[in-house]
Protein backbone atom coordinates (compact mmCIF):
# COMPACT_ATOMS: atom_id res chain seq x y z
CA UNK A 1 0.00 0.00 0.00
CA UNK A 2 1.49 3.61 -0.86
CA UNK A 3 0.24 6.88 -0.83
CA UNK A 4 0.77 10.10 -3.41
CA UNK A 5 0.42 13.48 -3.08
CA UNK A 6 2.56 16.44 -3.60
CA UNK A 7 1.07 18.13 0.03
CA UNK A 8 2.26 15.66 2.26
CA UNK A 9 5.97 16.65 1.91
CA UNK A 10 5.61 20.40 2.56
CA UNK A 11 4.07 19.73 5.88
CA UNK A 12 0.88 21.53 5.49
CA UNK A 13 -2.01 20.96 7.77
CA UNK A 14 -5.21 21.21 6.23
CA UNK A 15 -8.17 23.00 7.21
CA UNK A 16 -10.88 20.41 5.76
CA UNK A 17 -9.24 16.92 5.66
CA UNK A 18 -11.93 14.35 3.97
CA UNK A 19 -12.34 10.73 4.73
CA UNK A 20 -12.98 8.68 1.10
CA UNK A 21 -13.39 5.09 1.81
CA UNK A 22 -14.51 3.92 -1.96
CA UNK A 23 -12.05 3.33 -4.60
CA UNK A 24 -13.81 5.22 -7.07
CA UNK A 25 -13.05 8.90 -6.29
CA UNK A 26 -12.88 9.84 -9.94
CA UNK A 27 -16.61 9.01 -10.07
CA UNK A 28 -18.54 10.97 -7.45
CA UNK A 29 -19.83 14.06 -8.62
CA UNK A 30 -20.20 14.84 -4.93
CA UNK A 31 -16.95 15.05 -3.36
CA UNK A 32 -15.47 16.40 -6.67
CA UNK A 33 -17.59 19.21 -6.21
CA UNK A 34 -17.36 19.62 -2.30
CA UNK A 35 -13.24 19.83 -2.94
CA UNK A 36 -13.74 22.40 -5.31
CA UNK A 37 -16.19 24.82 -3.71
CA UNK A 38 -14.42 24.22 -0.07
CA UNK A 39 -10.92 24.74 -1.93
CA UNK A 40 -12.13 28.28 -2.66
CA UNK A 41 -11.82 28.86 0.67
CA UNK A 42 -9.97 26.34 2.58
CA UNK A 43 -7.15 24.54 2.35
CA UNK A 44 -8.64 21.29 1.40
CA UNK A 45 -7.04 17.62 1.43
CA UNK A 46 -9.29 14.73 0.67
CA UNK A 47 -7.94 10.87 1.46
CA UNK A 48 -8.85 9.09 -0.76
CA UNK A 49 -8.47 4.76 -1.74
CA UNK A 50 -6.88 3.28 -5.52
CA UNK A 51 -7.42 -0.14 -6.03
CA UNK A 52 -6.64 0.66 -9.82
CA UNK A 53 -10.49 -0.57 -10.59
CA UNK A 54 -10.82 2.83 -11.93
CA UNK A 55 -8.70 5.47 -12.91
CA UNK A 56 -7.71 7.88 -10.44
CA UNK A 57 -4.92 9.31 -11.16
CA UNK A 58 -6.51 12.42 -12.85
CA UNK A 59 -7.10 13.62 -9.18
CA UNK A 60 -5.17 16.62 -8.71
CA UNK A 61 -2.18 15.81 -6.18
CA UNK A 62 -2.52 19.09 -4.12
CA UNK A 63 -5.98 18.01 -2.65
CA UNK A 64 -6.43 14.14 -3.06
CA UNK A 65 -3.86 11.83 -1.24
CA UNK A 66 -4.59 8.85 -3.34
CA UNK A 67 -4.27 5.42 -0.99
CA UNK A 68 -3.12 2.75 -3.53
CA UNK A 69 -3.76 -0.89 -2.84
CA UNK A 70 -3.49 -3.68 -5.61
CA UNK A 71 -6.67 -4.97 -6.90
CA UNK A 72 -5.52 -8.60 -6.25
CA UNK A 73 -5.12 -7.39 -2.40
CA UNK A 74 -8.53 -5.76 -2.46
CA UNK A 75 -9.59 -9.14 -3.69
CA UNK A 76 -8.11 -10.69 -1.29
CA UNK A 77 -9.35 -8.73 1.76
CA UNK A 78 -12.89 -8.50 0.22
CA UNK A 79 -12.91 -12.48 0.14
CA UNK A 80 -11.86 -12.79 3.84
CA UNK A 81 -14.45 -9.71 4.69
CA UNK A 82 -12.16 -7.76 5.74
CA UNK A 83 -11.96 -5.19 3.32
CA UNK A 84 -14.18 -2.78 5.13
CA UNK A 85 -12.09 -2.65 8.39
CA UNK A 86 -8.79 -2.77 6.55
CA UNK A 87 -10.09 0.12 4.31
CA UNK A 88 -10.90 2.32 7.45
CA UNK A 89 -7.50 1.60 9.07
CA UNK A 90 -5.97 2.61 5.81
CA UNK A 91 -7.04 6.08 6.19
CA UNK A 92 -6.57 6.79 9.06
CA UNK A 93 -3.48 5.77 8.67
CA UNK A 94 -2.74 7.87 5.75
CA UNK A 95 -4.25 10.89 7.52
CA UNK A 96 -2.53 10.53 10.86
CA UNK A 97 -0.35 13.15 9.81
CA UNK A 98 -2.74 15.50 8.27
CA UNK A 99 -4.54 16.48 11.63
CA UNK A 100 -3.71 19.95 12.69
CA UNK A 101 -5.87 21.28 15.75
CA UNK A 102 -8.33 23.28 13.94
CA UNK A 103 -8.94 20.81 10.86
CA UNK A 104 -12.25 19.91 10.61
CA UNK A 105 -12.56 16.19 9.59
CA UNK A 106 -15.45 15.26 6.95
CA UNK A 107 -16.13 11.42 6.94
CA UNK A 108 -17.84 9.91 4.41
CA UNK A 109 -20.14 6.64 5.30
CA UNK A 110 -19.57 4.31 8.22
CA UNK A 111 -16.15 3.30 7.30
CA UNK A 112 -14.90 7.44 6.79
CA UNK A 113 -16.32 7.75 10.70
CA UNK A 114 -14.42 4.67 11.58
CA UNK A 115 -11.09 6.51 10.58
CA UNK A 116 -12.15 9.51 12.17
CA UNK A 117 -12.43 7.81 15.38
CA UNK A 118 -9.11 5.90 14.83
CA UNK A 119 -7.66 9.51 14.58
CA UNK A 120 -9.39 10.36 17.58
CA UNK A 121 -11.29 13.15 15.94
CA UNK A 122 -15.17 14.32 15.94
CA UNK A 123 -16.49 14.28 12.38
CA UNK A 124 -18.76 15.94 9.97
CA UNK A 125 -20.59 12.83 8.41
CA UNK A 126 -21.08 12.88 4.73
CA UNK A 127 -23.65 10.34 4.53
CA UNK A 128 -23.34 9.04 0.68
CA UNK A 129 -25.15 5.74 1.15
CA UNK A 130 -28.04 5.04 3.95
CA UNK A 131 -28.79 2.30 6.37
CA UNK A 132 -29.39 1.31 9.66
CA UNK A 133 -26.18 0.51 11.52
CA UNK A 134 -26.18 0.68 15.12
CA UNK A 135 -22.56 1.21 15.85
CA UNK A 136 -22.59 4.26 12.77
CA UNK A 137 -25.42 5.42 14.71
CA UNK A 138 -24.06 5.55 17.93
CA UNK A 139 -20.87 6.56 16.76
CA UNK A 140 -22.70 9.41 15.12
CA UNK A 141 -24.96 10.58 18.34
CA UNK A 142 -21.58 11.01 19.81
CA UNK A 143 -19.01 12.27 18.14
CA UNK A 144 -20.29 14.04 15.13
CA UNK A 145 -20.58 17.97 14.61
CA UNK A 146 -22.81 17.55 11.30
CA UNK A 147 -24.77 15.60 8.97
CA UNK A 148 -24.70 16.14 5.50
CA UNK A 149 -26.78 14.20 3.67
CA UNK A 150 -29.63 13.99 0.81
CA UNK A 151 -32.99 14.24 2.41
CA UNK A 152 -34.71 14.48 5.51
CA UNK A 153 -36.53 11.31 4.72
CA UNK A 154 -32.82 9.37 4.32
CA UNK A 155 -32.21 11.32 7.30
CA UNK A 156 -35.00 10.12 9.12
CA UNK A 157 -34.31 6.01 8.24
CA UNK A 158 -30.56 6.85 9.30
CA UNK A 159 -30.72 7.97 12.11
CA UNK A 160 -34.12 8.39 13.40
CA UNK A 161 -35.35 11.58 15.47
CA UNK A 162 -33.09 11.72 18.33
CA UNK A 163 -30.03 12.39 16.49
CA UNK A 164 -31.65 14.42 13.80
CA UNK A 165 -32.98 16.94 16.29
CA UNK A 166 -29.12 17.51 18.05
CA UNK A 167 -26.90 18.28 15.43
CA UNK A 168 -26.63 20.61 12.27
CA UNK A 169 -28.21 18.95 8.98
CA UNK A 170 -27.10 20.23 5.54
CA UNK A 171 -28.97 18.88 2.81
CA UNK A 172 -26.82 18.50 -0.20
CA UNK A 173 -27.92 16.83 -3.33
CA UNK A 174 -25.42 14.90 -5.80
CA UNK A 175 -26.07 17.86 -8.07
CA UNK A 176 -24.03 20.00 -10.34
CA UNK A 177 -23.15 23.89 -9.50
CA UNK A 178 -25.81 25.62 -11.67
CA UNK A 179 -24.65 29.56 -12.45
CA UNK A 180 -28.01 30.48 -14.82
CA UNK A 181 -30.71 28.76 -15.70
CA UNK A 182 -30.09 26.12 -18.46
CA UNK A 183 -31.12 27.14 -21.87
CA UNK A 184 -34.54 25.57 -22.43
CA UNK A 185 -34.01 23.41 -25.32
CA UNK A 186 -35.33 22.04 -29.02
CA UNK A 187 -36.02 18.41 -29.72
CA UNK A 188 -35.16 16.25 -32.57
CA UNK A 189 -38.43 14.84 -33.09
CA UNK A 190 -38.23 12.67 -36.15
CA UNK A 191 -34.38 10.71 -34.91
CA UNK A 192 -34.34 11.44 -30.93
CA UNK A 193 -31.41 10.97 -28.92
CA UNK A 194 -31.10 9.34 -26.04
CA UNK A 195 -28.78 9.33 -23.48
CA UNK A 196 -27.68 6.99 -20.46
CA UNK A 197 -24.76 8.50 -18.38
CA UNK A 198 -24.11 6.45 -15.03
CA UNK A 199 -22.83 3.30 -13.71
CA UNK A 200 -23.26 0.22 -16.79
CA UNK A 201 -24.74 -2.73 -14.73
CA UNK A 202 -27.62 -4.30 -15.26
CA UNK A 203 -29.56 -3.06 -11.88
CA UNK A 204 -29.47 0.13 -13.59
CA UNK A 205 -31.35 -0.60 -16.30
CA UNK A 206 -29.63 -1.76 -18.74
CA UNK A 207 -31.43 -4.39 -20.26
CA UNK A 208 -34.69 -2.30 -20.70
CA UNK A 209 -32.75 0.85 -22.11
CA UNK A 210 -31.29 -1.70 -25.04
CA UNK A 211 -34.39 -2.70 -25.55
CA UNK A 212 -36.12 0.44 -25.92
CA UNK A 213 -32.94 1.21 -28.60
CA UNK A 214 -33.97 -1.75 -30.51
CA UNK A 215 -37.79 -1.35 -30.48
CA UNK A 216 -37.13 2.21 -31.42
CA UNK A 217 -35.63 2.07 -34.44
CA UNK A 218 -35.77 5.79 -34.94
CA UNK A 219 -34.00 6.87 -31.86
CA UNK A 220 -29.91 6.35 -30.61
CA UNK A 221 -29.07 6.00 -27.60
CA UNK A 222 -25.55 6.61 -25.93
CA UNK A 223 -24.38 5.21 -23.08
CA UNK A 224 -21.21 6.88 -20.53
CA UNK A 225 -20.15 5.98 -17.63
CA UNK A 226 -18.48 3.55 -15.03
CA UNK A 227 -18.05 -0.05 -17.17
CA UNK A 228 -19.45 -3.30 -15.19
CA UNK A 229 -18.34 -6.39 -16.32
CA UNK A 230 -21.91 -7.80 -16.43
CA UNK A 231 -22.92 -4.92 -17.28
CA UNK A 232 -20.38 -4.93 -20.70
CA UNK A 233 -21.35 -8.10 -21.11
CA UNK A 234 -25.12 -8.02 -21.85
CA UNK A 235 -24.08 -4.18 -24.05
CA UNK A 236 -21.21 -6.91 -26.43
CA UNK A 237 -23.02 -10.44 -26.19
CA UNK A 238 -26.38 -9.51 -27.21
CA UNK A 239 -26.60 -6.13 -28.83
CA UNK A 240 -23.26 -6.03 -31.55
CA UNK A 241 -25.88 -4.91 -34.23
CA UNK A 242 -27.07 -2.00 -32.79
CA UNK A 243 -23.56 -0.55 -31.49
CA UNK A 244 -22.63 -1.78 -35.25
CA UNK A 245 -24.98 -0.11 -36.98
CA UNK A 246 -24.69 2.90 -34.66
CA UNK A 247 -28.15 2.72 -32.63
CA UNK A 248 -26.31 2.36 -29.65
CA UNK A 249 -23.33 4.15 -29.20
CA UNK A 250 -20.57 2.90 -25.62
CA UNK A 251 -18.88 6.46 -25.18
CA UNK A 252 -15.51 5.26 -24.44
CA UNK A 253 -13.61 8.41 -23.42
CA UNK A 254 -13.93 10.31 -19.90
CA UNK A 255 -16.12 13.56 -19.79
CA UNK A 256 -15.03 16.06 -16.73
CA UNK A 257 -18.01 17.20 -15.45
CA UNK A 258 -17.38 21.06 -16.43
CA UNK A 259 -17.97 19.13 -19.96
CA UNK A 260 -20.84 17.35 -18.91
CA UNK A 261 -23.72 20.54 -19.86
CA UNK A 262 -22.09 20.88 -23.70
CA UNK A 263 -21.63 17.04 -23.73
CA UNK A 264 -25.33 16.08 -22.71
CA UNK A 265 -26.68 19.35 -25.16
CA UNK A 266 -26.45 16.94 -27.85
CA UNK A 267 -29.22 14.73 -26.35
CA UNK A 268 -32.90 14.89 -26.06
CA UNK A 269 -34.02 12.98 -23.06
CA UNK A 270 -31.76 11.43 -20.58
CA UNK A 271 -32.71 8.08 -19.01
CA UNK A 272 -32.43 6.97 -15.35
CA UNK A 273 -33.98 3.49 -14.69
CA UNK A 274 -33.48 0.67 -11.89
CA UNK A 275 -34.15 -3.08 -11.84
CA UNK A 276 -33.59 -3.43 -8.41
CA UNK A 277 -34.48 -6.97 -8.11
CA UNK A 278 -33.60 -8.56 -4.48
CA UNK A 279 -32.52 -4.71 -3.81
CA UNK A 280 -36.71 -3.97 -4.29
CA UNK A 281 -37.12 -3.08 -0.48
CA UNK A 282 -33.33 -1.51 -0.07
CA UNK A 283 -34.21 1.59 1.03
CA UNK A 284 -31.05 3.28 0.30
CA UNK A 285 -31.90 2.26 -3.48
CA UNK A 286 -35.25 3.41 -3.32
CA UNK A 287 -34.90 6.94 -2.08
CA UNK A 288 -31.19 7.82 -3.12
CA UNK A 289 -31.70 10.96 -5.40
CA UNK A 290 -29.02 10.35 -8.97
CA UNK A 291 -26.32 12.02 -9.77
CA UNK A 292 -27.49 11.35 -13.13
CA UNK A 293 -30.25 13.13 -13.00
CA UNK A 294 -29.16 16.46 -11.69
CA UNK A 295 -26.91 16.48 -14.60
CA UNK A 296 -29.48 16.05 -16.93
CA UNK A 297 -31.46 18.49 -15.48
CA UNK A 298 -27.85 20.81 -15.58
CA UNK A 299 -28.64 20.30 -19.54
CA UNK A 300 -31.95 21.03 -19.58
CA UNK A 301 -32.63 17.49 -20.56
CA UNK A 302 -35.95 15.93 -19.78
CA UNK A 303 -35.40 12.77 -18.31
CA UNK A 304 -37.52 9.19 -18.28
CA UNK A 305 -37.36 7.62 -14.75
CA UNK A 306 -38.21 4.75 -12.56
CA UNK A 307 -40.84 5.37 -10.24
CA UNK A 308 -38.45 5.45 -7.17
CA UNK A 309 -38.89 8.04 -4.30
CA UNK A 310 -35.27 9.08 -4.81
CA UNK A 311 -36.29 10.37 -8.32
CA UNK A 312 -39.24 12.42 -7.84
CA UNK A 313 -37.60 15.58 -7.93
CA UNK A 314 -38.52 14.43 -12.43
CA UNK A 315 -42.37 14.57 -11.44
CA UNK A 316 -42.09 17.56 -8.73
CA UNK A 317 -40.51 20.09 -11.40
CA UNK A 318 -42.13 18.91 -14.61
CA UNK A 319 -38.49 17.82 -16.07
CA UNK A 320 -39.99 14.42 -17.50
CA UNK A 321 -42.12 11.62 -16.79
CA UNK A 322 -41.25 8.61 -13.84
CA UNK A 323 -42.51 4.97 -15.19
CA UNK A 324 -44.56 2.24 -13.24
CA UNK A 325 -43.01 -0.08 -16.01
CA UNK A 326 -39.87 -0.83 -17.98
CA UNK A 327 -41.48 -2.00 -21.31
CA UNK A 328 -40.79 -0.74 -24.45
CA UNK A 329 -44.20 0.55 -24.95
CA UNK A 330 -44.11 2.50 -21.78
CA UNK A 331 -40.64 3.68 -22.41
CA UNK A 332 -41.63 4.81 -25.88
CA UNK A 333 -44.76 6.16 -24.86
CA UNK A 334 -42.73 8.04 -22.04
CA UNK A 335 -40.42 9.64 -24.68
CA UNK A 336 -43.22 10.58 -27.05
CA UNK A 337 -45.20 12.83 -24.63
CA UNK A 338 -42.02 14.40 -23.76
CA UNK A 339 -41.27 15.07 -27.27
CA UNK A 340 -44.82 16.60 -27.72
CA UNK A 341 -44.61 18.66 -25.35
CA UNK A 342 -40.70 18.96 -25.11
CA UNK A 343 -40.35 22.87 -24.28
CA UNK A 344 -42.93 22.70 -21.23
CA UNK A 345 -40.23 19.14 -19.80
CA UNK A 346 -37.34 21.03 -20.81
CA UNK A 347 -38.26 24.24 -18.60
CA UNK A 348 -38.86 21.94 -15.70
CA UNK A 349 -35.61 20.48 -15.87
CA UNK A 350 -33.79 23.91 -16.07
CA UNK A 351 -35.84 24.99 -12.98
CA UNK A 352 -35.09 21.65 -11.14
CA UNK A 353 -31.23 22.84 -12.31
CA UNK A 354 -31.52 26.01 -10.39
CA UNK A 355 -33.22 24.35 -7.73
CA UNK A 356 -31.04 22.26 -6.80
CA UNK A 357 -27.67 24.29 -7.29
CA UNK A 358 -24.84 22.59 -5.38
CA UNK A 359 -23.52 25.83 -4.30
CA UNK A 360 -26.30 27.04 -2.84
CA UNK A 361 -26.30 24.07 -0.68
CA UNK A 362 -22.80 24.16 0.32
CA UNK A 363 -22.13 27.59 1.34
CA UNK A 364 -24.25 27.34 4.88
CA UNK A 365 -21.82 23.66 5.46
CA UNK A 366 -18.50 25.88 4.42
CA UNK A 367 -19.91 28.97 6.74
CA UNK A 368 -20.52 26.25 9.84
CA UNK A 369 -16.83 24.93 9.33
CA UNK A 370 -15.11 28.35 9.23
CA UNK A 371 -17.36 28.72 12.65
CA UNK A 372 -16.19 25.34 14.13
CA UNK A 373 -12.13 26.18 13.10
CA UNK A 374 -12.63 29.15 14.82
CA UNK A 375 -14.13 27.57 18.02
CA UNK A 376 -11.75 24.77 18.09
Amino acid sequence: MTGSNALDSQGTKPDVLILFPDDWAIYSPTLLRLVDILSESFAVRAHVLDTGRVDNTMLDQPRFRRICLSGSIAKLLRKTGTYRPFRAMALAHSARHAVGPHTQVIAVDADGTMAARLLGRPFHLLSLEVGRHPLFRLITGRHARSIIIQSPERLQYQFGGAIASQLPVFYVQNAPEVQHHPPVRVARREHPRLVYMGHLMPMHGLAAMLNLARAWPQATLTLLGLRNAAGMELVRAHNGDLIESGRVVVYEDYVPEAALPTFLGDFDIGLCLYELGRRRHDFNYLSSPAGKMFNYFSAGLPVVASNLAGLSPVSLHQAGIQVDSHGVEALIGACRTILDDYTHYSMGASHAAMHYDFRSAVVPLADFLRCCMEHS
